[in-house]
């Protein structure tokens, strides 16, 4: 039995899309920084064997938006993603989708909302099959 916030529901309206698109922002997370970055330190770190993570968690994928910049780009890129019906809603999403995807420059980065009722989303990137995987083959 499927966990009830795992439950897809329809896609919203292009109208609600957008209205929802207007007000998304990326924020990101310490946890997918392995430097210095707008919101502060970094929580990833280097673990033995190469890997890159946090202490007694599961690997982490290294997200190398780092400057305010970036920020501006990666919330235009959950804006652009939000628009395009690139997301995932789920049952017991509040008002924004739980998942947006987004290829920027032959990059597929995966955006995941960390406040659901302030539209706020970390990303990291991520490869087409892990995309195809989440969200459903796109070809």
């Amino acid at each position: 039995m499927r966990r009830p916030n795992q439950i897809r529901i329809p896609a919203r309206t292009s109208a609600e899309l957008a209205d929802l698109a207007e007000r998304a922002v990326y924020v990101g997370s310490d946890e997918h920084k392995l430097v210095r970055w707008w919101g502060g330190l970094p929580m990833g770190r280097q673990l033995s064997g190469g890997r890159v993570g946090r202490p007694g968690k599961e690997t982490t994928t290294i997200c190398p938006l780092t400057k305010r910049s970036d920020q501006v780009r990666a919330t235009e890129w959950v804006k652009a993603a939000i628009r395009a019906d690139q997301c995932r809603f789920y049952e017991s999403d509040q008002s924004f989708p739980k998942k947006v995807w987004y290829e920027a420059d032959g990059q597929f980065w995966m955006g995941l909302v960390v406040n659901p009722r302030l539209g706020e989303y970390k990303g990291w990137p991520i490869s087409k099959e892990y995309r195809d995987e989440v969200f459903g083959r796109m070809d």
